[in-house]
């Protein structure tokens, strides 16, 4: 390998930023920041796990309040299924009975005349 002389040497440094040599890593600074990097990220785990736990729990809780709530609005279909049946029913009878009272006086004034 062929080392460089002077004046592409000069050139070479002059592309650096002009700064000193305590503004250069070393390989000691690297290995701490790397070690503080790996502690942060296992801190960063640490809390994204409980917090994935923590989310974990109230999903089962909005499980629970969906699965009531579903019941619920069984419960209340089947009580107004129960109710608009009745009603029906109810609604049914009184027309029959009103068509069967209509047809009587229908009957009664076809056979005796309209005053008797």
């Amino acid at each position: 390998m062929q080392a460089l002389g002077p004046e592409q040497s000069d050139t070479l440094l002059s592309y650096l930023p002009p700064t000193g040599w305590a503004d250069v890593a070393t390989t000691r600074d690297l290995r701490a920041l790397g070690g503080e990097l790996r502690g942060e990220i296992s801190e960063l785990r640490g809390e994204f796990r409980g917090e994935i736990g923590e989310l974990r729990g109230e999903i089962g809780e909005l499980r629970g309040e969906i699965g009531g709530l579903r019941a619920d609005l069984n419960t209340l279909a089947a009580t107004l299924r129960g109710e608009m049946h009745h009603e029906l029913r109810t609604q049914f009878y009184a027309l029959a009975a009103l068509m069967a009272t209509m047809l009587a006086v229908a009957v009664a004034v076809s056979t005796n005349g309209l005053f008797g």
